[in-house]
């Protein structure tokens, strides 16, 4: 139940004796005010009737003032009604009705909508989401000089200048393309809080485009240099590690390494959740990979990290540690790939990319190949493509990493 009235707030007395008029709102037992602009002596106040008394010697036209009040709250009521007539009223939260009734929603601002996003990312711990949503927010702030705009002039014409602008700042279409991927996101998530029409969605006609990038795969030749390296330094041996991990771990990417935990082994499988996509991947623990993780999981508790790569309970800096071990992975890495005389730049999605190449090499269907990978982007092969039994994913999967 929303309770809407117009009060005078007797908290926050002014240097002249009198108190501001607020509208106030109460949704599920709490509240909040929206200030109406005046400031009345309590005398002059008419509780009941909310309205300003004929006695008020601070304004001047009274009539005019009480029929701006008497429209607010109308306004107030009306958002209520219509909220709840759309069944949106009880899963609203304080802030965003106050929103709502602020009248903020038909002009809601690019950059403080992004910020508003970034928070709530941040509040579910999808940090590397939340940094993605920060470089879009930076590169659009640069553009707008430091200036926010409504969502509204999100257009056509709007997004080929940006496109200009940064592309003349000599960065690279896919660059472009994560930024502007990013903010349709944005703007998708906006339609579907009914903070903006689908009138106004730019994207149906703005085309992103992006480039074709470099192929990031090496042949089993290659990859058997790397699994037959004998490592000079701890640091080596952790990233020639990391790197067979990802390969027998059906091309998992270094994050999802990183926050793999001891509970996450069961019943002979390695069972986690993608953290780019959610997805829910089931790999069967081989005796090449258990050779690899038994130093590993020497006196942990289930709770436990495997990789001792993360060693704080605090998200943030979980995710800033796995941003430097990554750093000093791929920087290892490349060490590798010199003494093996691999002349391929080698990074921590090259293992990824590796195990997709060489399964298709092999024979492997495209569709158990996307199966594997966990591929978010490929919605259209899931549609009529349901998941393959266990027994035939291991089987596929023993035969892409050669194990009997």
């Amino acid at each position: 139940m929303v309770s809407v009235k117009i009060i005078l707030d007797n908290r926050s007395k002014k240097r002249d004796g009198s108190f501001p008029l607020t509208l106030r709102v109460i949704h599920n037992r709490k509240f909040f005010q929206l200030p109406l602009g005046y400031s009345i002596q309590e005398k002059d106040w008419d509780e009941v009737g909310q309205k300003v008394k004929p006695s008020c010697k601070l304004i001047e036209n009274i009539n005019r003032v009480n029929s701006i009040l008497t429209k607010e709250k109308q306004h107030a009521l009306e958002v209520v009604t219509k909220l709840q007539d759309e069944g949106q009223l009880e899963t609203l939260s304080l802030k965003e009705l106050k929103t709502y009734i602020s009248k903020k929603q038909t002009d809601l601002m690019v950059l403080d909508y992004c910020e508003e996003v970034i928070e709530q990312l941040q509040e579910a711990n999808k940090i590397g989401n939340s940094e993605v949503y920060k470089t879009m927010r930076n590169s659009i702030r640069t553009f707008t000089k430091e200036k926010d705009f409504p969502i509204k002039q999100l257009n056509y014409a709007w997004l080929k200048k940006y496109e200009s602008w940064y592309l003349g700042k000599g960065n690279t279409l896919n660059g472009l393309s994560v930024n502007l991927r990013t903010l349709r996101a944005l703007f998708n998530r906006a339609i579907k809080e009914k903070k903006i029409s689908k009138e106004y969605y730019p994207f149906d006609e703005y085309s992103i485009k992006k480039e074709q990038t470099r192929k990031r795969a090496i042949p089993a030749s290659d990859l058997e240099l790397i699994k037959c390296f004998e490592p000079k330094t701890k640091q080596q041996q952790k990233a020639k590690e990391y790197f067979v991990l990802s390969y027998y771990l059906m091309g998992a990417s270094f994050i999802d390494l990183a926050y793999l935990k001891v509970e996450n082994i069961i019943n002979g499988r390695i069972e986690y959740k993608r953290k780019k996509t959610g997805r829910l991947h089931s790999i069967m623990v081989t005796s090449s990979l258990l050779k690899i993780l038994n130093p590993y999981l020497e006196g942990k508790q289930k709770d436990d990290f495997i990789l001792n790569i993360i060693k704080s309970d605090e998200p943030k800096t979980q995710y800033k540690q796995v941003k430097k071990a990554l750093k000093q992975y791929n920087k290892y890495l490349e060490e590798i790939a010199k003494e093996c005389g691999i002349s391929f730049n080698i990074t921590s999605y090259v293992s990824r990319h590796s195990y997709a190449t060489i399964a298709k090499y092999k024979g492997v269907p495209t569709a158990v190949i996307s199966e594997a990978l966990g591929h978010s982007s490929e919605e259209v092969t899931q549609v009529y493509l349901s998941s393959f039994d266990k027994t035939v994913m291991d089987k596929y999967h023993s035969m892409i990493i050669d194990e009997e």
